[in-house]
C-alpha cells in the first residue's frame, strides 16, 4: 500500500514536470538570442522555444518592428499595427488575422508571468521581414528594411516613411492610415518625437543627422491638428549645436522654417509670424531662437553666428557679443573662421534667463575652456 502511494506520488510529480511552461525543457540548453539585421538585440524578457517555434515578448517585438501593440481585454485580443499590416491575435488561440484575412498559427500566443509571448516568425513575416534560425548559435535573426521611423503619444502612433515623407497614423487598435504627404526626408540617423499641445494637436519633430561625422543636421516639425497636417517647417544647421527653445515664456509653441518663426498656441492656432532676416538684418537662410517673451526675443543666424537681442516693441537690435565681451575677447571671435573648430559654438554666448529686466548670459571661451557669466541690463535699452 505504501509502495503504491509512493509510485502514485512519483507519477504525479512527473506529470507536473511535463506540464510546466511550454518550452521549459528547451531552457535547459543554450539560451536563445535575437539579432536584428545581424545586430544584437537586448530583450528585457528572454525568448522561449515552444515546439520548435521561437516566441518573443509582444511589446518588445512590436518595438523592434516599429509597430504599435494594443491589448483588448474583451476576448483577450492583441492587435499589432504598422503601415504595412494589421495583425489580430488572441491568447490561447491558433486563429489569427492579417489585414482581415484568416490565418492559422503553428503555436498559440500565451501569457507568462504577465508577459504576452507571440511567434516571432509569423509576426515578422507579416510585416515583410525575413526570419532565419541559426541552429548552432541558437539565434534568431530578423532581417528587415528600416522603412519607417516611429513615435507614439498616448493612444496615437505615427510613422514617417523615410524616403518620401508619407506620414501615417493609427489610434488605439485601428489600422494605420496615410494622413499627409510631407517634405521630410530622412538621410541619416534620426530621432522622431511627438509633443502634445492639446488633446487633438500634436507637434512631431524629426531630427536628422547625416554626413561625416554628423555635421549636417535638419529639423523638421509637423503640426497635426485633428489628424490633419496644418503646418510644416524645416531648418538646417551645419555642425553647430541646437540651442533652440521649444516654447515661449507664455508657453506658445515655437517653430522655425529657415528664417521664419511661427508662434502657435496650445489650440494649434497661429498667433504670430516673424521674419528673422528682416528683424536682424542678417542674410542667413536659417536661424535659431534662444529666448522669446512678450518684450524680447534672442535669435541667432546659423552661419553668421552672432547672438542678437531684438526688442519686440521698438524693433531695435543688439549684437550681444559686442555689448558684453571685453574688447580683446570680442576681437578674437571676430577674427575666427566661420567654419573653424573655434567657431563651432559661434560667439560662445548662451542665454541663461531673463530676470528682473536683466538678460543673463553664459559665455564659453575656447582658450583654456573658461566659462563666464555676463549680465546685460535691459532697462538701458
Amino acid at each position: 500500500m505504501k509502495q503504491s502511494k509512493w509510485v502514485l506520488a512519483l507519477m504525479l510529480s512527473v506529470a507536473l514536470m511535463a506540464t510546466v511552461w511550454p518550452g521549459e525543457a528547451d531552457a535547459a540548453g543554450k539560451p536563445v538570442t535575437v539579432t536584428h539585421n545581424n545586430g544584437e538585440v537586448e530583450l528585457q524578457n528572454p525568448p522561449i522555444l515552444q515546439n520548435g517555434t521561437t516566441q518573443l515578448p509582444l511589446r518588445e517585438i512590436g518595438n523592434l518592428l516599429n509597430s504599435k501593440t494594443t491589448w483588448i481585454p474583451e476576448g483577450k485580443r492583441i492587435v499589432i499595427t504598422n503601415p504595412q499590416a494589421r495583425i489580430e491575435l488572441a491568447l490561447g488561440s491558433k486563429q489569427a488575422k492579417v489585414n482581415g484575412k484568416n490565418v492559422e498559427l503553428r503555436t498559440v500566443p500565451y501569457n507568462k508571468n504577465g508577459v504576452v509571448y507571440v511567434p516571432v516568425r509569423f509576426i515578422s513575416e507579416a510585416f515583410g521581414a525575413q526570419v532565419d534560425w541559426h541552429e548552432k548559435e541558437r539565434r534568431v535573426n530578423i532581417t528587415m528594411e528600416t522603412k519607417y521611423i516611429y513615435t507614439t503619444q498616448d493612444a496615437t502612433s505615427y510613422w514617417l516613411e523615410k524616403t518620401n515623407g508619407k506620414l501615417y497614423s493609427a489610434s488605439n487598435a485601428d489600422s494605420a492610415k496615410l494622413i499627409a504627404d510631407t517634405k521630410a526626408e530622412v538621410l541619416g540617423s534620426s530621432e522622431f518625437t511627438v509633443e502634445s499641445l492639446s488633446a487633438n494637436v500634436h507637434v512631431l519633430q524629426v531630427y536628422d543627422s547625416f554626413g561625416e561625422p554628423g555635421f549636417n543636421n535638419v529639423i523638421y516639425k509637423l503640426v497635426i491638428a485633428n489628424q490633419k497636417l496644418t503646418l510644416e517647417t524645416r531648418t538646417f544647421y551645419y555642425w553647430h549645436p541646437n540651442n533652440n527653445i521649444e516654447r515661449s515664456a507664455n508657453n506658445n509653441a515655437l517653430l522655425i522654417d529657415g528664417a521664419t518663426l511661427y508662434e502657435m498656441n496650445l489650440e494649434g492656432e497661429l498667433v504670430g509670424k516673424h521674419d528673422l532676416k528682416a528683424l536682424t538684418g542678417y542674410e542667413d537662410k536659417d536661424y535659431q531662437v534662444e529666448w522669446f517673451d512678450d518684450n524680447y526675443m534672442v535669435v541667432r543666424p546659423e552661419r553668421t553666428g552672432w547672438l542678437t537681442l531684438v526688442d519686440r516693441n521698438t524693433k531695435e537690435t543688439t549684437l550681444l557679443a559686442e555689448a558684453v565681451l571685453d574688447e580683446e575677447t570680442w576681437g578674437i571671435f571676430q577674427s575666427l573662421e566661420k567654419i573653424g573648430y573655434e567657431f563651432s559654438r559661434w560667439d560662445g554666448l548662451k542665454v541663461v534667463e531673463i530676470k528682473d529686466n536683466k538678460l543673463i548670459l553664459a559665455h564659453y571661451l575656447f582658450i583654456d575652456n573658461v566659462i563666464t557669466q555676463y549680465v546685460f541690463d535691459l532697462s538701458n535699452q
